[in-house]
């Protein structure tokens, strides 16, 4: 199953919903619970003991918006644990993560944010492009949200401060995939010394490249320093080759 040992799949009703976990043995999960909204597993943690991730999806229906933060909030103590939950919520937490045409009510952002104030939940930045969903591109008429978001309590925000979450754009569905690293890798940045080639000196055009390099007209001073350095050098160069 795509390189992955186990999967749990809540199958769609209609057109819309369906939800699928992948996970590999080494991340040592549990499934809890699950229901046509949400899967909860338990990451088993070594580092920092176990911790609740919930993937959710919230309903498309806007007349379901209600009965789907009612699940939200029922969601919280079950069980009590550091908690992270991902997901498309078909709901915007402010007016801000929508762009276009038909604003945003703003009950339902009212709703949404009582829910999550309720849960003490925090959202955690989205990395890169601000929308994760996109109707009628390419038209006077299109249409961005941020539909996509991951939240987690103060518990578990502490355990991975340094937890990232990116946007990357696709251009094969309306939805851009949303990439939560809870321990980002640190790129190691090497400082690189100049170090100099003597067969650089048996090239040609080399006094060209460091006049062109060095500033032309505007270090001629040092040009002249450089030329003779070079001078020096070859004549070194040519003395170690001769012995």
């Amino acid at each position: 199953m795509l390189g992955y040992d186990s999967c749990l799949a809540v199958d769609v009703e209609g057109r819309s919903g369906g939800l699928a976990v992948f996970w590999k043995n080494v991340s040592n999960c549990r499934v809890l619970n699950y229901f046509r909204n949400f899967i909860n597993l338990i990451v088993e943690d070594r580092e920092v003991g176990d911790w609740r991730l919930t993937c959710y999806y919230g309903f498309p229906e806007r007349a379901l918006c209600r009965d789907a933060l009612d699940l939200l909030r029922v969601s919280r103590d079950m069980p009590s644990l550091s908690w992270c939950i991902i997901g498309d919520f078909n709901d915007l937490l402010s007016k801000q993560d929508k762009a276009g045409i038909h604003p945003h009510p703003n009950w339902l952002c009212m709703d949404f944010c009582e829910a999550v104030d309720y849960c003490a939940l925090s959202d955690i930045k989205l990395h890169g492009h601000p929308f994760t969903w996109i109707k009628s591109p390419d038209t006077n008429r299109v249409l961005e949200e941020r539909l996509d978001i991951a939240m987690g309590n103060s518990q578990w925000v502490q355990h991975f401060p340094e937890v990232k979450l990116t946007n990357f754009l696709t251009f094969h569905s309306d939805h851009s995939p949303i990439l939560l690293d809870i321990i980002p890798t640190v790129r190691q940045r090497y400082n690189y010394s100049f170090k100099f080639e003597n067969s650089w000196l048996l090239e040609d055009d080399i006094e060209e490249v460091v006049v062109d390099g060095w500033g032309g007209i505007m270090c001629n001073t040092l040009i002249f320093n450089i030329n003779l350095l070079v001078l020096l050098l070859f004549n070194i160069s040519n003395i170690s080759i001769i012995r």
